[in-house]
């Protein structure tokens, strides 16, 4: 594992490269990130991915053939990994999202020495939400904590089958889990898991009144001010109700899509829910609320917000798993590093 950087925190890609590569569970895919040399990338260029790929054919029969924006990613496509074994951390998507949707994190995470899982889960995917002839209900439906077991399983397998390009490469003995929206409800879940040593929960929370018992784990809970998909509050909510040492960042003007790369998909940004509106292809009003909560004119750019979202993740990642000794940048110390970002950071230990 790389040494804390210099600088104090975690906003800078690490010394490693990341790679990806695509592993198939049943009826899903699922992408991995994981850190790869730099020399290991000789000759190699960055993969996009396609927000097509992510649409069922019904809808993408309606959509003009040009449209179909790559969105360019920092990962290497089935690059040689590095040696050693890295621990494993989850990804969860949202709801009416995919399993790339927060590349900006995943790769990041992998430059600072993680391998990085995320599965469809197709029970809340994009495919399932604008499903306009109802046809892509999966069989059977997967329980989201069942579904997310099934792949450390799967990448405990991959670490030990001969053959593979993680072989060697993957420690599932503590894991974490983030997640972003309904997959921070995922990580919530999940976090009480008895190998899970933190949970991650972005733009998340609970309500007032929940009965919601929160994991005995270390979390940290991170949202934007301007949420209005799930408000503020709830995410204070759940900060307060936590248990456990829990650290609690709001970034100032930031929508519910903050956390993702979702707004910058497409010419004009505002991701696939936009592109679709603008060829005049019938999208359900929640589903524009959704898709575009945090792309507005007025809401900071997603792109100014992730790294202070990368810093803190990654520092909380780190110290939960023993990396970093003592945290490194988790305070409101660090606020000068992040002048086109605004936040509030508060603690209980």
């Amino acid at each position: 594992m790389p040494p804390a950087p210099l600088t104090g925190n975690y906003r800078e890609v690490g010394p490693f490269e990341a790679g990806v590569t695509t592993l198939t569970l049943n009826d899903r895919m699922v992408e991995v990130w994981y850190p790869v040399d730099p020399a290991a990338t000789a000759g190699l260029e960055p993969v996009p991915y396609f927000i097509r790929d992510e649409l069922s054919e019904e809808l993408n029969s309606l959509l003009p053939g040009d449209v179909n924006p790559p969105y360019p990613t920092a990962a290497y496509r089935d690059a040689q990994a590095s040696g050693g074994r890295f621990p494993l951390v989850i990804f969860a998507h949202g709801s009416a999202s995919y399993r790339n949707q927060s590349t900006f994190l995943t790769t990041h995470l992998a430059s600072w020495g993680f391998v990085v899982a995320s599965v469809d889960y197709l029970e809340r995917g994009l495919r399932r939400q604008v499903d306009l002839d109802e046809s892509l209900t999966p069989d059977p439906e997967l329980d989201d904590v069942v579904l997310t077991r099934m792949v450390v399983m799967l990448l405990a397998d991959e670490n030990s089958r001969a053959g593979s390009p993680l072989q060697g490469r993957v420690s599932t003995d503590q894991i974490a889990i983030t997640g972003h929206s309904a997959g921070g409800g995922t990580s919530i879940r999940f976090g009480g898991e008895p190998d899970v040593i933190t949970y991650i929960p972005l733009s998340a929370g609970i309500s007032s009144d929940s009965m919601v018992s929160l994991p005995d784990r270390p979390s940290l809970w991170l949202t934007g001010a301007i949420d209005a998909i799930v408000e503020p509050e709830r995410t204070a909510n759940a900060f307060a109700a936590s248990n456990a040492p829990a650290r609690h960042v709001v970034i100032e003007a930031m929508g519910h899509l903050g956390p993702s790369d979702i707004c910058a998909i497409g010419e004009n940004g505002g991701g696939p829910i936009q592109i679709a509106l603008d060829q005049g292809l019938p999208i359900p009003d929640n589903l524009v609320r959704l898709g575009t909560d945090g792309c507005q004119e007025g809401a900071l750019p997603p792109p100014d917000g992730w790294p202070v979202i990368n810093h803190f993740v990654t520092a909380q990642l780190r110290w939960a798993f023993g990396f970093d000794e003592e945290p490194v940048g988790l305070s409101e110390d660090v606020a000068d590093d992040f002048p086109d970002a605004m936040f509030t950071y508060e603690e209980s230990l």
